[in-house]
């Protein structure tokens, strides 16, 4: 799986932003977490989204 896919699938969908950048030569996935209004609840939607795309490749 790629992880530049899972990021345009989840951000062209409107359901999540996430943004990525490269570590040790890899592609990773980022998410903003500095928000003071995001919930523990954001947090575990976001990763099921993630998950649920991640799956469909």
């Amino acid at each position: 799986r790629s992880n530049s896919e899972i990021v345009e699938r989840i951000n062209s969908s409107g359901r999540a932003y996430l943004t990525q950048t490269k570590l040790r030569g890899r592609t990773v996935m980022r998410i903003g977490l500095g928000n003071v209004l995001t919930t523990e609840e954001h947090l575990r939607k976001a990763w099921q989204i993630i998950q649920e795309t991640a799956s469909k490749l």
